[in-house]
């Protein structure tokens, strides 16, 4: 196996967003990801991206921004994706891969990880828990969706 751990390069976005696409399909969530390359591309000033390569095909992603967390007092990195081909498991790419994004996120000062994982995604959260991640039982992730997200910026516009 020749396997290359590296930043996303131009003209691999399509492929990665492919992956998350992918990912979404492996969990089963009924959900199809709207990340395009298109749109991955133009949000790299968000979206820090790295890949695996294995004998010149791309083998996995994982995907990350920086986060804040005032109850830390710190920068740290959200892990938004990381994705696996089926090929390529159980030959330690994640970790890999988890493993240059978070060196790459230190180097811009994160003294922490965060993520989210389906809990439908049992081999995710046991990878997780390998790894020394705890799981937050008392938080809870609430999300407002763009339609509401419209709604309450528009509502009390004088105020």
């Amino acid at each position: 196996m020749s396997l290359d751990v590296r930043p996303m390069r131009p003209g691999e976005a399509e492929e990665v967003a492919r992956m998350v696409r992918g990912l979404a399909e492996h969990i089963g969530t009924g959900f199809v990801p709207k990340l395009t390359g298109e749109g991955l591309n133009a949000a790299k000033d968000l979206i820090d991206t790295v890949v695996a390569e294995e004998n010149g095909r791309l083998a996995g992603a994982c995907l990350g921004l920086m986060t804040f967390s005032t109850w830390r007092g710190a920068p740290g990195l959200y892990v938004v994706d990381l994705f696996v081909a089926p090929e390529a498991r159980g030959k330690a790419v994640g970790v890999k891969l988890l493993r240059l994004l978070a060196r790459r996120f230190a180097a811009r000062g994160a003294q922490f990880i965060k993520l989210e994982v389906d809990e439908t995604n049992a081999g995710a959260q046991h990878f997780y828990e390998r790894l020394g991640f705890v799981k937050k039982t008392e938080d809870r992730l609430h999300i407002l969706e763009q339609d509401r997200l419209h709604q309450l910026i528009s509502a009390g516009e004088n105020t």
